[in-house]
């Protein structure tokens, strides 16, 4: 388990040097008359990860120097990846289909397939939901806000009828 906090808080403090990088390219300081530039509000929100990281890192290797990996928990118990590739796996086909087919046919595969398969809910209710919730977002984000949503390489063969 230490392995893998310490894992984790690199992976973390590599992404955190990489946005603040980038908002250091693209502007980080407020310039007067204009305000802030476009990197400011990433670079402060990476500079805080880079900190928290840090403390994450030096904290973990301190404890495993002197606890040693020996004795050290396992991050999965046993079975307990099957639950993990249960959200893993229907959440990874939802975004390659989001990709294929849109947000809201790919919502409505997703939710009919979680809802019965790992909920274990009934058809009614699985249908009801996984029908109603992606016309809701459609009517709210397309038709109301007017801010289409990802509609995948399909997009402009499949239509919602209003």
């Amino acid at each position: 388990m230490r392995k893998a906090n310490l894992g984790v808080a690199i992976f973390l403090f590599l992404i955190g040097a990489i946005v603040m990088y980038d908002a250091v390219r693209l502007g980080f300081r407020w310039e007067p008359g204009f305000g802030p530039g476009a990197g400011y509000l990433p670079f402060y929100l990476a500079l805080g990860v880079l900190i928290t990281c840090g403390i994450a890192i030096v904290k973990q290797i301190r404890q495993l120097s002197k606890e040693g990996i020996t004795g050290d928990k396992r991050l999965i118990r046993e079975g307990g990846l099957k639950p993990i590739l249960w959200v893993l796996i229907p959440s990874t086909v939802m975004v390659v289909l989001t990709s294929i087919i849109g947000l809201h046919f790919a919502a409505f595969v997703f939710l009919l397939f979680y809802m019965r398969m790992v909920g274990k809910i009934g058809w009614l209710e699985c249908a009801l939901v996984s029908v109603l919730f992606p016309i809701g977002m459609y009517v709210v984000f397309d038709r109301l806000f007017l801010i289409p949503l990802p509609g995948g390489m399909l997009g402009e063969y499949i239509k919602l009828p209003f």
